[in-house]
């Protein structure tokens, strides 16, 4: 890997990290699929769980999916990837996703005539504000065409673009990873302090607050400093809720202070 390409690991990292922890919430997800598949409210938290799944690939490299729910008591996955780039194998990718899972729920030994096959629902979430999403989504429009054979549909997926959805359609919206899909899509540093000061004031949940202070702190790094949202923080921060701006302040000084303990061992070296 180059250096351009560690750098923009390095710049997106953060970001899917983000995503994941948010979608690590059951009653964050269950609103999202209900609302992405319009399953009309039939998918309830209380009906799925958390799957973990790794497997090492033909190049002997570990791979794990961001996250994997199925269904409980049923053969039905959703399988959730975030992309801050275009991926042109990403059709590939999500037919080596569900077949390794077939092959976890379904093992060699078992050769039975009421076999079920897994349904695996896959969605690609993509948060580049820059480009639209250009890769195929179905496997079969990458492969050779045969007269009178129809390919089959093996590695489909949806997929949830931000550059085609309305900004009002993501901040209005109940679900906070919509709202933090805004963040992404948002280009400019006014636009971005106007989102995060409407996010604020009209959030409540105690967690997704957290998760603001952490977006303010290690992804949009100025945004604190615009005294409205300050004002805003710090009123959010009231009572049993946590007061935003001394953890910023507390965090900022603490990073300050080792970067100084690092900079002092370097110096001894030298």
């Amino acid at each position: 890997m180059n250096n351009a390409e560690t750098q923009k690991q390095k710049t997106y990292q953060p970001h899917d990290k983000l995503f994941r922890k948010v979608l690590s919430n059951k009653q964050e997800v269950v609103k999202l699929l209900n609302k992405y598949f319009k399953f009309n409210g039939t998918l309830a938290e209380k009906n799925i769980e958390r799957y973990h799944c790794r497997f090492v690939n033909a190049q002997f490299e570990n791979r794990e999916v961001d996250v994997i729910y199925k269904v409980k008591n049923m053969n039905i996955f959703f399988l959730i990837e975030f992309q801050s780039t275009i991926d042109y194998r990403m059709a590939q990718r999500i037919a080596e996703y569900q077949i390794e899972i077939m092959k976890l729920e379904n093992p060699k030994r078992e050769n039975r005539k009421t076999l079920v096959i897994p349904l695996i629902i896959p969605l690609v979430i993509y948060t580049n504000n820059k480009t639209k999403w250009k890769a195929r989504k179905k496997l079969s429009e990458m492969q050779p065409k045969i007269r009178g054979y129809k390919n089959l549909e093996i590695g489909t997926y949806s997929i949830l673009d931000i550059n085609v959805m309305k900004m009002e359609e993501l901040l209005h919206s109940e679900l906070f990873t919509y709202k933090l899909l805004a963040l992404e899509k948002a280009k400019e540093r006014t636009e971005i302090e106007k989102i995060f000061e409407y996010i604020l004031y009209t959030e409540e949940d105690k967690n997704n607050l957290e998760m603001l202070r952490k977006i303010a702190m290690y992804i949009h790094i100025g945004v604190y400093k615009n005294e409205k949202i300050r004002k805003q923080l710090i009123k959010k921060g009231e009572g049993e809720k946590m007061n935003f701006i001394k953890i910023l302040e507390k965090d900022r000084d603490n990073i300050m202070e080792k970067g100084k303990q690092e900079g002092r061992k370097e110096g001894l070296k030298d």
